[in-house]
């Protein structure tokens, strides 16, 4: 039992994953130090000093904090863009890669194709 979990874990997927993790989280508090202390004081003072975070409506007696879900979204958007050039620069391929079935799919059709030229 024990050498069944410890060749789980010793997989180098699951290490790959963990290492991504750790990096991953630590990319974050650089993006999220960015986006604070850099790009939303621009965008509030842009918007006329607002800032977004403490944006909410009431209704009834529920607040609604739309701000820091716009917040989180332009968080989200900034993250996105700034992991996508920063693979692109690595050489790193940012299309989406085709799913096993559709290569799978298209296998079959050209074997159907050479099969019907005989």
């Amino acid at each position: 039992m024990v050498k069944k979990i410890k060749l789980f874990l010793m997989r180098s997927n699951i290490i790959d994953l963990a290492t991504g993790v750790v990096i991953g989280t630590a990319f974050q508090k650089i993006i999220s130090a960015m986006i604070d202390k850099i790009f939303m004081p621009l965008v509030g003072v842009l918007i006329g000093g607002v800032n977004l975070k403490d944006r909410y409506t009431e209704i009834l007696t529920v607040k609604i904090g739309w701000g820091e879900a716009l917040q989180s979204t332009f968080d989200f958007v900034v993250v996105g863009t700034i992991l996508y050039f920063f693979l692109k620069a690595l050489g790193q391929s940012t299309e989406a890669k085709p799913q096993v079935d559709d290569l799978l799919i298209d296998i079959r059709d050209e074997l159907r194709k050479l099969n019907a030229k005989k």
